[in-house]
């Protein structure tokens, strides 16, 4: 998944891959995050992700699919 605007997947609900932590340590699987925001950080492309409870976390593009 290549967005060619950033703001294409900003806003936008994703499923998970595979089962993350966030930073709060609790491990996340199920759940549909909604991407907060999209941003790049040593040449590595990154999501920003809200889960319903509030909690976020940085995600890779591979570990989520934008729906």
């Amino acid at each position: 998944m290549i967005s060619e605007n950033n703001e294409a997947v900003v806003g936008r609900v994703c499923r998970l891959q595979k089962p993350v932590r966030d930073h709060e340590g609790r491990i996340r699987f199920s759940e549909q995050p909604r991407i907060l925001r999209e941003m790049n950080n040593l040449d590595r492309r990154m999501f920003l992700v809200q889960f319903d409870d509030g909690a976020t976390t940085f995600l890779f593009p591979d570990e989520v699919v934008v729906e």
